[in-house]
């Protein structure tokens, strides 16, 4: 009796689990949009890049027969392209290091993001879409054993390295913690400076 009592606390546990992941986080979210809009939840915005990166790279697999397909010509067009190595395609006979380096950097980013203060906005836009691109590509490697990759830009007789919108989260998510680095958070510093500075009330 006792291991059918275990096993029926499990499955019950794994539904209520489910259905709170389907329906109330779901409804959670939305009642308070708000709040998530000013302070945005880093691994709730990681989870929609991921999903809308999934759901771009399903709809080429699913149609990679009628792929390539010009969009603007001799400039824009989607194809679909097996990436095995790390971004835009550089060293294509790595395997295990970019999944390794992708764990580490997707651990280190949530931890960090879980002591990052609410005003923070921009970092955290900046560590959901690293976290949110890096699961995506993450997934192509441990799924595929590659990246798929489809956008492909063409600049007269140079052809861009093909990219996806997981490349694209990344490539955003590492410029905007650049701009907050390097030109938001030394002016902030020197405001923290200035009033530790100010001479204070006898």
């Amino acid at each position: 009796m006792k291991p059918i009592r275990n096993a029926s606390a499990w499955i019950a546990t794994l539904i209520m689990t489910g259905i709170y992941t389907v329906v109330a986080y779901p409804l959670y979210v939305v009642r308070n949009i708000g709040y998530h809009l000013r302070s945005p939840s880093v691994l709730l915005y990681a989870l929609i890049f991921f999903m809308l990166d999934r759901a771009t790279k399903l709809l080429v697999i699913n149609n990679s027969h009628q792929l390539p397909i010009n969009i603007l010509d001799n400039f824009f067009s989607l194809t679909y392209v097996k990436n095995p190595g790390v971004a835009f395609g550089w060293f294509p006979d790595w395997r295990l290091p970019p999944i390794i380096m992708a764990l580490t950097m997707i651990i280190i980013i949530a931890y960090y993001s879980l002591k990052l203060p609410e005003e923070e906005r921009l970092t955290r836009w900046a560590l959901a879409l690293l976290v949110g691109g890096a699961i995506g590509n993450l997934y192509d490697r441990i799924i595929y054993g590659f990246v798929v990759d489809f956008f492909l830009f063409r600049f007269g007789s140079f052809d861009f390295p093909v990219f996806n919108v997981a490349d694209i989260a990344i490539d955003v998510g590492v410029f905007m913690l650049f701009i907050d680095i390097f030109f938001l958070s030394p002016d902030e510093d020197e405001e923290e400076a200035s009033e530790g500075l100010s001479p204070t009330a006898a």
